[in-house]
């Protein structure tokens, strides 16, 4: 342990009733839960003039930042070479009232946060904020999905400036803003790079793996010790599956081949059915993105549809699908896609 709590704060434990938590995460020890996928997320309501976090950070590569929103005002705190838990204060000389907290997982597989639990003044008095959530989401998808360079706001229709993942902020994704323009529950797995089969797309750049082995996991990068998830624990209404992005690599001519175009649609159905058989009330949209890609992944989705022939499952094309931006989708167009997924979304009540 490499942290003291002031003799004036007291450590809230990460298994309080008084914290809500959200997403995808590892319970295997209640006393320490682990965030692994973005936008996982504890949120509480405490009294008084600070307010810290312990965790440890189980870093895979060297830039690594937790996000955290306190009255509605959004910060991070860039985390350094600790591997033992660490105490950062998020907030001090705050008003004496009560304030509301929100800690969230801005980045994918940078990262996992093993969470030790909330610091707060001594005499602060702590409530479970209750959220009641009227649907229930799941998203698995690349960096788009994940909200990677999505604070690059300067870069709209641009390509990436240089970066190290200080712009990435899972808050921006079109799948996180979806989730509060519905009042939905969000489970999302998203991760940069991530393409469909192992060896295919850009994620673990010296082993490529690919969604086929992260979908059902917990902790899912292959540079650690994987875990899998127990699809009972969250059922959502809504699925939305955005894979397609990244599977031109290593061979970009390969979808438009009769014999690698069938074996994509067979892995992606595999996915596809895997999760309609555990979800089976839920409905799923299949969907690529404002990112700049060839129509041909387009035109395969719209095959899956066609062959599995199903109300449930549908692909929603946004008005500017594969043609809006050369550079990952900044805050602003990662809200445009949120905005018509969400009329969609009605459009399908």
């Amino acid at each position: 342990m490499s942290y003291t709590i002031p003799e004036n704060k007291k450590l809230i434990p990460a298994d309080s009733d008084c914290l809500q938590y959200m997403g995808r995460i590892d319970w295997d020890d209640p006393q320490r839960p682990v965030l692994a996928w973005p936008a996982s997320c504890v949120e509480t309501i405490f009294t008084g003039t600070s307010v810290g976090v312990v965790f440890r950070n189980i870093r895979m590569q060297d830039y690594t930042s937790l996000g955290y929103i306190i009255d509605g005002v959004q910060g991070s705190i860039e985390m350094g070479d600790e591997y033992d838990d660490t105490l950062y204060m998020l907030a001090e000389d705050l008003e004496d009232k009560e304030h509301t907290l929100k800690i969230f997982k801005r980045l994918a597989a940078a990262h996992y946060v093993d969470l030790a639990g909330i610091v707060v003044d001594k005499d602060s008095e702590l409530r479970n904020p209750g959220k009641k959530y009227d649907y229930k989401l799941e998203v698995y998808g690349d960096s788009v999905s994940a909200g990677e360079v999505t604070e690059a706001i300067w870069y709209e229709g641009q390509c990436d400036p240089s970066h190290h993942s200080q712009y990435d902020n899972s808050h921006f994704s079109y799948a996180s803003s979806l989730a509060r323009k519905l009042n939905a529950e969000l489970h999302l797995m998203g991760q940069g790079g991530i393409a469909l089969f192992d060896g295919t797309g850009y994620f673990c750049s010296d082993q490529l793996t690919g969604m086929l082995s992260c979908y059902d996991k917990i902790e899912y990068s292959p540079y650690k010790p994987t875990k899998p998830w127990d699809f009972s624990r969250f059922s959502p209404d809504a699925v939305i599956i955005a894979i397609g992005q990244n599977d031109h690599n290593p061979e970009p001519e390969r979808i438009k081949t009769p014999e690698y175009r069938r074996k994509w649609k067979d892995g992606y159905i595999s996915m596809l059915n895997s999760l309609r058989e555990k979800h089976p009330n839920a409905k799923f949209v299949l969907i690529l993105t404002v990112l700049g890609h060839d129509r041909t992944w387009d035109d395969a989705l719209d095959e899956i549809v066609e062959e599995v022939n199903s109300p449930a499952v549908t692909h929603f094309m946004f008005t500017r699908t594969g043609r809006g931006t050369n550079g990952h989708p900044r805050a602003t167009e990662q809200e445009e896609m949120a905005c018509e997924l969400y009329e969609y979304f009605k459009s399908m009540a």
